[in-house]
């Protein structure tokens, strides 16, 4: 099925702040579309027992419950930019004691400093305002030592998407880890990868994804 200009703008806009009913439908859609990366982006994390997780952009976390088996005594945190996806999200994980979800403002993050031993997010890199901000930010809360996961589609798979010209800022590897780095976060891993999805436009596609890990230095 092919878009229309106008539809991929709104498809766009839906990507970077799902909202409203729409909103709710493209947040199931990616469930779909981003399920193997960040199942990825939560391995390469090494999550022990007794961590505090943060989630940049978790959407509806339907995957939350994921994450609570892979160690115990986990704390979750997960921040987001779209009232309707806190809204989500805390409704399907309010069995869980110890997971919450905030809204923020896409510039800060409300926590305190050193508050993290793992960060992780998927395919939200694209919309950061001030790319080396936020990651000084990331860096801001996250403990000496401590783990941070980006998940996302290299700039050479997003060319070919229709709806990225709306609005995305496109990364390779290179231009990920000086972000990264201008934060003192140190890359230690970095890796292209491929997967079978469903485009959000409705087409069965292969495309690449990264996964790119950094370390808070002591």
């Amino acid at each position: 099925m092919k878009l229309s200009e106008t539809e991929l703008q709104e498809l766009a806009r839906q990507l970077r702040c799902p909202d409203g009913n729409n909103g709710l439908k493209v947040a199931e859609m990616m469930n779909f579309t981003n399920s193997n990366i960040i199942h990825k982006a939560i391995d390469s994390l090494y999550l022990n027992n007794n961590d505090t997780i943060l989630e940049i952009g978790p959407g509806n976390g339907i995957h939350v419950k994921d994450i609570l088996n892979v160690a115990s005594n986990l704390d979750y945190y997960g921040i987001d930019i779209s009232e309707t996806m806190i809204t989500e999200a805390s409704k399907l994980n309010a069995d869980f004691e110890n997971v919450s979800f905030s809204l923020t403002d896409g510039d800060h993050i409300p926590f305190s400093e050193s508050q993290f031993d793992k960060i992780f997010t998927c395919n939200t890199i694209y919309f950061w305002k001030n790319p080396p901000q936020y990651a000084s930010e990331i860096a801001r809360v996250l403990k000496p030592n401590g783990l941070v996961t980006i998940g996302f589609i290299p700039e050479s798979t997003m060319r070919k998407i229709p709806f990225a010209k709306y609005g995305f800022t496109l990364y390779t590897i290179e231009t990920a880890t000086d972000v990264m780095e201008s934060a003192g976060l140190n890359v230690i891993y970095a890796n292209t990868d491929t997967e079978m999805v469903m485009s959000n436009s409705g087409e069965q596609i292969e495309r690449e994804y990264v996964i790119l890990t950094a370390k808070k230095s002591v």
